[in-house]
């Protein structure tokens, strides 16, 4: 039986067509992707993995409430509770506010802010299936260095940081909420990042570790 892979992609700095080729180098045939802009889509079955590319806020230039409501909210933490994996990349990982229930339980990091695109490497930090067979590498794209603050004493542990002029941040990070598995992974900004070699191999060890 194919596992059910729901996909959240698209916001206003982040579009779908941004994303869309990264799903060819990590689901084959055993996958059915739900690959949508639409959050509520999230109510039409219950899913194996899931993975989010997309902010909280569809356009944070424009005042308005986050998408991930009370009700949405509810099933998505019971679901990851229940053991579906979850990966939150990029976008997905900011925009919360601090007593968020998705931010406290799933994300476990505050984004903060990040400087103009650069070049950006990833320097693996521990030893973990995640960052099996992947060493420090550079974006062949500039990227967005994104500021985390994590959440102090919270039970997460760091696989990664990401280096740039700017300094060094936390990149790629796990932990467990009831029996699910979330991997947090803060680059890439753009196709080419999103599809370089050593960035698709760190997701699908991803995928594999959560699932």
């Amino acid at each position: 039986m194919s596992k059910k892979v729901f996909v959240l992609v698209h916001d206003y700095w982040h579009h779908d067509d941004s994303i869309k080729p990264m799903m060819d180098y990590l689901f084959n045939a055993d996958y059915e992707v739900t690959f949508t802009k639409n959050p509520n889509d999230y109510f039409n079955g219950q899913f194996d993995l899931f993975l989010s590319f997309k902010d909280p806020i569809e356009n944070d230039q424009i005042p308005t409430p986050i998408w991930c409501d009370e009700k949405w909210t509810e099933k998505f933490l019971n679901d990851v509770q229940n053991g579906m994996g979850t990966i939150m990349l990029h976008a997905s990982l900011t925009d919360y506010t601090e007593n968020h229930p998705i931010l406290t339980n799933v994300v476990r990091s505050n984004f903060i802010t990040h400087p103009e695109k650069c070049p950006l490497t990833v320097k693996p930090i521990a030893e973990h299936p995640i960052i099996e067979g992947i060493g420090k590498f550079t974006f062949p794209d500039f990227d967005e260095h994104y500021v985390m603050k994590m959440i102090p004493n919270a039970d997460t542990t760091i696989l990664a940081e990401t280096v740039s002029k700017n300094g060094v941040q936390p990149a790629v990070w796990v932990h467990t909420y009831g029996k699910g598995k979330i991997c947090c992974i803060v680059p890439a900004h753009t196709t080419q990042n999103l599809t370089c070699e050593p960035f698709v191999k760190l997701v699908k060890n991803a995928i594999d570790w959560v699932e």
